[in-house]
């Protein structure tokens, strides 16, 4: 196995717990920012909301990645975690996008999902590389 492959499947748990936990606390400390997709924040309660399901769950989700080795979760379980939420999330953004008809959307949904799938991809590849390589150091 090469470096670069064995690197990843090292790193990937790190590097999207790093990216939820960036993107959680941004949404917390900021919750304008989704003003991108045209939510509406004008009310408190709106703004609450955003902080605690947005905010929250991606620190949330961004902590069990970085820390989850200390509650026994293996790197291809870690990176199982987040191929399964970037891989929802994806679909699901593609899903809403026939859902709400494509001639009313600009490319910008589309890039999300497949920046998203991509990353969905790339961790199951880390997950098979670090699963094979806890398998060939247990031998």
């Amino acid at each position: 196995m090469c470096r670069f492959q064995s690197a990843l499947g090292g790193w990937y748990p790190t590097f999207t717990g790093y990216v939820f936990l960036a993107l959680g606390m941004a949404s917390f400390i900021r919750p304008e920012i989704l003003s991108y997709y045209a939510i509406d924040l004008d009310e408190p309660s709106a703004r609450v909301a955003i902080r605690a399901m947005i905010g929250g769950g991606e620190v949330g989700i961004g902590v069990v990645l970085l820390f989850g080795g200390h509650i026994n979760l293996s790197l291809s379980q870690r990176s199982l975690i987040a191929v399964a939420i970037f891989t929802c999330v994806g679909l699901s953004r593609l899903f809403a996008v026939t859902i709400e008809g494509t001639g009313l959307l600009t490319i910008q949904p589309v890039r999300e999902a497949a920046i998203e799938l991509t990353l969905g991809g790339v961790g199951l590849w880390a997950a098979w590389i670090a699963e094979f390589r806890s398998e060939s150091t247990s031998i």
